[in-house]
């Protein structure tokens, strides 16, 4: 089974995914990592350059990671996980990273507009999204359940409500 978990940057995609492959016993692909292989700073990489690389690199049970993970167009992919961070949580999590305002007010504002997940869905149907605000451990057991066919609550993460929290936090750290 392959599994793949994407969403905004800092909503806790490695680290559920190194504990969903550890629990499972299933092999970790970190599309970030193989990207970034010898590489410095951000690297630009199309979707088809990903799927070539997802094609090459499947096998097996597998988790795959990525911020990018929705875009991949694979027919052994058994189920698409988008994790989703509440934005005020995300906003504190990529300043500790060191990202630029401009970079936290993106990624805030796509986390509360359903962006990775909005995506993923008009891609494919077997799309999950979880709130991995608090509790990892949680999460890899919805996964887990989501993975054994159990239904899964789909439409409980709306975080619009916080856009107007956002602004006001990114407009006053000017």
């Amino acid at each position: 089974m392959i599994i793949v978990i994407s969403g905004t940057p800092g909503t806790g995609k490695h680290l559920i995914g190194k504990k969903l492959s550890e629990r499972l016993g299933y092999k970790l692909l970190d599309l970030n990592k193989i990207l970034k292989s010898g590489k410095k700073g951000e690297v630009e990489v199309s979707i088809p350059e990903i799927n070539r690389i997802v094609a090459r690199s499947i096998s097996g049970n597998m988790v795959i990671v990525s911020h990018l993970g929705h875009f991949i167009r694979s027919k052994k992919v058994s189920l698409w996980v988008v994790l989703r961070c509440r934005p005020l949580v995300l906003y504190k999590r990529l300043l500790k990273r060191g990202y630029s305002k401009q970079k936290i007010y993106d990624n805030a504002m796509f986390e509360a507009i359903d962006g990775c997940y909005v995506e993923s869905k008009s891609l494919h149907k077997n799309t999950i999204q979880i709130d991995n605000t608090h509790n990892p451990d949680k999460t890899v057991d919805e996964i887990i359940n989501a993975m054994k066919g159990k239904k899964h609550p789909n439409n409980k993460v709306d975080y619009s409500s916080e856009i107007p929290s956002i602004e006001k936090i990114i407009s006053s750290a000017a």
